[in-house]
């Protein structure tokens, strides 16, 4: 299995080669800001299988996360986060094909718009996991 993506104009490539960890819909205001939408959709992936190429810029939040994007472009590709060592972050919006699993679990439930109507999965966290 190989599954891969880009960012809008081309200059960083991505690729993982195994089954993500997880998925995860995330509604924190970190999230909300960075991405101009009301919800992150994340897969998770081991370090170890992700493969990167192009030049990107990272930005760490307060919560440990450090958010890399394009240079160019200014498209989130993926995050670390401290709280999860050797895992990969990957926005699913950059994937040339999206994740044929549903998502498994929301993160930050509080902070999502009450207008929102997502069916969400079963396993809820009003913050963050863990």
């Amino acid at each position: 299995m190989s599954e891969s993506g880009s960012c809008l104009c081309g200059s960083v490539n991505l690729e993982y080669k195994s089954e993500p960890n997880f998925f995860l819909l995330c509604h924190c205001t970190d999230c909300q800001k960075a991405t101009g939408s009301p919800v992150a959709s994340i897969i998770g992936v081991p370090e170890n299988d992700f493969i990167i190429s192009g030049e990107v810029n990272s930005y760490k939040c307060e919560a440990g996360v450090t958010r890399s994007f394009c240079i160019n472009c200014g498209s989130q590709i993926y995050s670390t986060a401290e709280g999860a060592p050797g895992l990969i972050l990957i926005k699913t919006g950059v994937l040339d094909k999206q994740p044929s699993i549903d998502p498994t679990m929301v993160c930050w439930t509080d902070s999502k718009p009450n207008w929102l109507e997502i069916k969400h999965p079963d396993i809820k966290f009003e913050k963050n996991p863990g």
